[in-house]
């Protein structure tokens, strides 16, 4: 779904060069036909997209997006028939038969492929923004390929990717590409201040945390339920920690069950964990003012002293390969057991 707020560049907390950029682009009419929008999760790939969709469609000729005309306007409280996000049908309410999905399927980009060839309901353009595109089906992928070939005139494609190098290559080709890096502290800051109205102490504490990603900064201010998944995964990174082989083997049987259940919430806790234990690798050099997750420094201090950065980077590194084997559907079972049985363990004293 596209966000609830005004659409402008100062509600997308950093990625200015890009915004400006965009907006200049648009302005002369040398806008693509599609955009490949590409970062880490949580960068700001959504909001973007968004800001993207504002400009293409705004009534303003001097500054666009505007974010106060009657298509911003629109865009942001996203009831305008011209734009829509497409992603994965997870509780199959799309395909209206209930059945959990775990790829956009063919039927979804056809329903795109017919609807693309109609002229725009209220807006310049029609705009499809599609979420997670690497998770498109082989077939679906191939359908929006050649849309793609001869794109219709007052149709622009915004596709986003964590993993763009999982995505068809003709894919990529014919798109323009944003590659979002992750944004600095000390803009992502200013931006928390300006858009939130927040003491420069907390939004400084937060910026940190949240590792240069705005949506995860945004999620930690907004939604209570995220902050108590994170306390809790974190709290697990502890509790493994202080485990040994036997409790850790047990501990991966339950986590291989809760990736079954849940594959994107699961590999989200482990790369969760991989950032803990970067930040227990950092702090055995002693270069804490880095640390992301500084409302635990004192215990991160702790581990740091205990298992030395040899053994920190290794879980670090082991993390790393567990995660990239997940994402390439490595058996989960065996991928889960290896990192569980092949983390350092603390030596008892």
């Amino acid at each position: 779904m596209l966000g609830s707020e005004m659409v402008e560049s100062s509600t997308v907390i950093g990625h200015q060069v890009t915004l400006n950029r965009l907006s200049v682009a648009i302005s002369k009419g040398q806008n693509s036909h599609a955009y490949l929008i590409t970062g880490p999760e949580s960068v700001g790939k959504n909001s973007v997209a968004r800001y993207l969709a504002s400009a293409l469609n705004c009534e303003n000729v001097s500054e666009i997006p505007c974010g106060q005309c009657a298509q911003c306007n629109r865009i942001s409280r996203s009831v305008h028939a011209d734009c829509e996000t497409i992603s994965v049908d997870l509780d199959g309410y799309l395909h209206g038969d209930g059945n959990k999905r775990t790829v956009i399927t063919i039927e979804q980009i056809r329903r795109i492929i017919r609807e693309c060839y109609l002229k725009p309901y209220e807006g310049k353009y029609r705009v499809y923004i599609i979420q997670q595109c690497d998770r498109m089906s082989e077939e679906a992928s191939n359908a929006l390929l050649k849309t793609l070939e001869e794109p219709p005139e007052q149709v622009v494609l915004i596709l986003l990717s964590s993993v763009p190098e999982k995505i068809l290559p003709t894919l990529v080709s014919r798109a323009q590409v944003i590659s979002l890096k992750k944004v600095n502290w000390l803009e992502l800051e200013k931006g928390l201040i300006q858009k939130f109205n927040l003491d420069k102490k907390i939004a400084e504490e937060l910026s940190k945390t949240c590792d240069g990603k705005p949506g995860i900064a945004v999620k930690m201010l907004e939604d209570e339920k995220y902050r108590k998944w994170r306390s809790d995964a974190l709290d697990e990174a502890e509790t493994l920690a202080e485990s040994g082989p036997y409790q850790r083997f047990l501990y991966g049987g339950s986590f291989s069950k809760r990736y079954t259940k849940d594959r994107e919430d699961s590999i989200a806790v482990l790369t969760l964990w991989q950032e803990w234990w970067r930040d227990v690798l950092i702090s055995s050099y002693g270069i804490n003012n880095s640390i992301i997750n500084q409302s635990r420094i004192d215990k991160i201090s702790y581990y740091a002293n205990q298992y030395g950065s040899t053994n920190s980077a290794k879980n670090v590194r082991i993390l790393t390969q567990a995660i990239a084997k997940l994402q390439k559907n490595f058996n989960p079972s065996l991928t889960i057991e290896q990192l569980m049985l092949g983390m350092p363990i603390l030596a008892k004293k």
